[in-house]
């Protein structure tokens, strides 16, 4: 005697059909992350980020420095950012 399966209720098959997706993204992303993200993250290791130009960083801070002889004090240190510091705030 075979026994007959009752078939699968509908929440049944809906968690198998989720599971089933999620396996499917998870191979997904992680081809896309061998193919894709890892040389790139390969290729920028090569190439470390350059360090602040600290002549310029020197140049500023002795030009603000001087400032604070001159007489007009909020003059002198537009212009030290304007010139020796490359317009940014030291």
């Amino acid at each position: 005697m075979t026994e007959a399966k009752p078939p699968q209720s509908p929440l049944a098959r809906l968690v198998l059909f989720m599971v089933c997706l999620s396996i499917a993204g998870s191979l997904v992303a992680g081809v896309h992350w061998f193919a894709i993200d890892l040389p790139v993250q390969q290729a920028r290791a090569l190439h470390p980020p350059a360090n602040q130009n600290t002549e310029l960083f020197a140049a500023c801070k002795i030009c603000m420095q001087g400032c604070k002889f001159d007489s007009n004090i909020y003059a002198c240190e537009m212009t030290c950012r304007l010139l020796a510091c490359g317009g940014e705030d030291p």
